[in-house]
């Protein structure tokens, strides 16, 4: 293939895993480098693999591996590869949009013989950063994590040799090179095969460079060697190689006896004292524990008997057609790749929807996140993304954590990223703006990360602590600007008017100023907007985009059951306890109400705001101290549950007869659709974009806000009637139905994706779109 572009062949090494399998095949129909073959090697499988291969015809060779062996699998697809360049990814693994066009910019250099990227164990359960520039010794002793070159750069340990070293899930080789060593030594079945075939490399004067880059997304799945996130494992041939891999290196880097005997020791010994430490905790039986124990020993003995007296199981030389590499690869990748909708790595799903265009490549920002978080703008950017990757779009969330990492959830991948406050020192008497300006810094490096890997084409913020400013304002990619409730409405409702405040509002007009496309989600919020700050709307630039929720499935719904024997009401209301959102408001209701209707339980869940909306400073108390002490009387009848996870929100839903929340002020009101998704009527005021939500005398109620005679008229007039909190309560559902499904909202912003991606480049032609 004369391209003037490395072809690359990619090795895949499977038994039993088709489900992770056919993920990862999927995954890479996304690959923007298209110069690349498939090999599958399928070792002694037992379930359908070769059924589900057959299913790519031509498009994936298929190559056998008679027994359970990596290293002899590796090299079976090793000598069948006809790429310049061999890429090896687990089957359970996932790889980043640009992984192989990373691989092929690094391998123009024709000295580099060996490189691999990041591994992030992205599985929901346990993220975490796996490998990123890791180092070993000639004694097995490694460090996988480090961030640059010069970290570890005289690494502790006995061993005389350290070399860079790659993970075997997202490693690549120039073919020749590799072959020139003899490919993988058979003797590793499971590991241990990747960090020798790094130090043979080396030794044989080869260039052998790993990057943080070129990413790989890690979903460990179970095998015949381990079940995934247990304890569950043939440990000991983890014991069999290291001791295998010390001495056959150790001896060639020149390491003495005693080191070498030292290392195999404290190997052996690690593993003895890790399957105590598992039986104490009650993870492994004692039968187990002794047969774990036994079988350590038994594997260390083999692997120093052999790492002594046993030739290494290479490739011999001029095996195989060596002439194979120059011949033309069948590329995997169709017309019909750059249509195909994303994947979930987690469950293997992907959507069954027709695309008409590419599927979009986008990220979100939301520095709160389920499921951490599940309030305000983390709750609807969360919903985005479900919707967005349901119409067949790859979907990154970035979010605040207290380290980095990546986990897939909810059709996304969220890339945590820590808080540093190392920039903007002229700030830092402005403790608002100063950590909003370094939050959004970072979010700003961390999107051209994902630039390099993942091609992302825009970035979406919401207005709230101006994660997206900095990207805005670099110019780098589109921002689309989601226009919710701003800092300077908050200021402006606590009478707050200290030069922190001012200045994020002014930052807030920059920042609407820099964004390429303005999404309000409501009229009432696009025409505050304007009023704040003189907003002007741009022609073909804003398109107003209601809120979405998943709607729950019908046998989940619990409208109001005129049946029913109990005669005690429940009020149900979810926000945050401060003044924007009518809590004294409500507090000032409940007497109202409970002097007409006395069967009333109020059900307030919440995290207290009282410090941050100045009440505290005020008053000396936060929210629920106030209303014990304001109104003693009726302390039995209200419940404050604080704030409360996913699963008891959505039992709160459920059991509640009527929801209220008397904001003063709501640029949508999210958690109305929240309520009318289980047919529950809804209470609120004519106030921002509430009304736009909450059909009044249809789905709910609307009363004045700061109205307190008011709220509780509309509370009791529905109470007393059965009648209506049943047929609002349904009525809200279809409303909900016909309008604000996150699917329909997912849809309405991807109209709005490729508008900002369109025009953005129409104003940066110089800049080559990969849409």
């Amino acid at each position: 293939m004369s391209t003037g572009r490395p072809t690359i062949s990619v090795i895949i090494n499977t038994i039993d895993r088709v489900g992770p399998l056919r993920t990862l095949l999927q995954a890479l129909e996304h690959q923007s480098y298209p110069f690349f073959e498939v090999i599958v090697v399928v070792g002694p499988t037992r379930d359908n693999t070769l059924e589900m291969l057959s299913e790519y015809g031509d498009r994936v060779r298929v190559l056998r591996c008679p027994t359970a062996n990596l290293g002899r699998s590796r090299n079976i697809g090793l000598l069948a590869a006809r790429g310049d360049i061999v890429a090896f990814i687990d089957d359970d693994a996932v790889p980043s949009c640009r992984w192989l066009e990373q691989i092929a910019r690094l391998f123009v250099n024709e000295n580099l013989d060996a490189t691999g990227g990041a591994v992030y164990l992205a599985h929901p359960n346990n993220p975490t950063t796996q490998h990123r520039i890791g180092i070993i010794s000639s004694l097995a002793e490694q460090i996988d994590v480090r961030s640059s070159w010069l970290e570890h750069l005289v690494p502790p340990g006995d061993g005389s040799v350290w070399v860079a070293r790659m993970m075997g899930t997202n490693m690549a080789f120039r073919r020749r090179s590799l072959m020139e060593v003899g490919g993988f030594d058979e003797f590793f079945e499971w590991v241990y095969d990747d960090s020798d075939v790094a130090l043979r490399l080396t030794s044989a004067g080869k260039i052998v460079h790993p990057v943080k880059e070129a990413v790989v997304y890690h979903f460990p799945a179970s095998s015949r060697n381990r079940v995934a996130f247990t304890y569950t494992g043939k440990w000991w041939l983890q014991t069999k190689s290291a001791v295998y891999f010390c001495i056959k290196n150790g001896l060639a880097a020149g390491d003495t006896y005693r080191a070498i005997a030292r290392r195999v020791l404290h190997l052996v010994h690690g593993h003895w004292l890790w399957y105590g430490h598992l039986w104490r905790e009650g993870k492994l039986s004692f039968l187990q524990l002794v047969r774990m124990r036994f079988a350590d020993i038994c594997a260390a003995i083999v692997g120093a008997f052999l790492g002594a007296f046993l030739p290494r199981q290479l490739i011999s030389p001029g095996s195989g057609d060596e002439g194979e590499g120059t011949q033309a690869i069948q590329l995997f990748q169709t017309n019909n790749s750059a249509n195909t909708p994303s994947v979930d790595p987690v469950d293997g799903v992907f959507p069954l929807v027709s695309l008409p265009s590419p599927p979009l490549r986008v990220c979100l920002l939301s520095s709160a996140y389920p499921p951490d978080q599940f309030e305000g703008v983390g709750r609807h950017t969360n919903l985005l993304a479900r919707g967005l990757f349901e119409c067949g779009h790859t979907v990154h969330v970035i979010a605040q954590g207290e380290r980095e990492q990546t986990a897939f959830y909810d059709g996304a991948y969220v890339h945590r990223i820590p808080l540093h406050l190392d920039r903007y020192f002229q700030y830092q008497k402005f403790s608002g703006l100063y950590y909003a300006l370094n939050y959004s810094h970072g979010v700003y490096e961390k999107v051209r990360r994902l630039m390099l890997n993942e091609g992302i084409q825009v970035v979406d913020s919401p207005l709230w602590q101006l994660e997206g400013l900095v990207t805005a304002v670099s110019g780098i990619l589109p921002v689309v600007l989601r226009l919710q409730t701003a800092h300077r409405q908050i200021a402006n409702i606590q009478g707050d008017r200290d030069e922190d405040a001012y200045l994020m509002g002014e930052m807030e007009r920059v920042f609407i100023e820099r964004s390429t496309y303005l999404v309000p989600n409501s009229r009432a919020m696009f025409e505050a907007m304007e009023k704040l700050y003189g907003l002007t709307p741009r022609e073909g630039r804003y398109l107003i985009v209601p809120h979405g929720v998943v709607p729950v499935p019908e046998e989940d719904i619990r409208p109001f059951d005129l049946q029913r024997k109990t005669d005690t009401f429940t009020v149900l209301y979810v926000g945050r306890l401060e003044k924007r959102k009518g809590i004294m408001t409500l507090f000032q209701a409940i007497p109202l109400v409970m002097q007409k209707v006395q069967n009333v339980k109020f059900i307030i869940a919440g995290g207290d705001n009282s410090i941050h909306d100045g009440f505290r400073h005020q008053t000396g108390m936060d929210y629920p101290s106030y209303f014990v002490k304001r109104y003693p009387s009726f302390v039995s009848c209200v419940h404050f549950l604080g704030a409360v996870d996913e699963e008891v929100l959505r039992g709160l839903y459920q059991t509640c007869d009527l929801f209220v929340a008397p904001s003063l002020y709501e640029s949508f009101g999210l958690v109305f659709l929240e309520a009318m998704n289980y047919a529950k009527p809804v209470v609120g005021c004519h106030a921002g974009g509430v009304p736009e939500v909450v059909a009044h005398g249809v789905s709910g109620l609307l009363v004045e806000p700061e109205d307190p005679a008011a709220l509780a008229d509309a509370i009791v007039s529905l109470l007393k009637s059965p009648t209506k909190l049943y047929e609002m309560g349904m009525a809200g559902r279809q409303l909900l139905l016909e309008k604000f499904t996150h699917i329909q909202m997912a849809r309405h912003f991807e109209q709005v994706y490729r508008a900002a991606i369109q025009i953005w480049h129409a104003q940066s032609p110089d800049i080559s779109s990969e849409e």
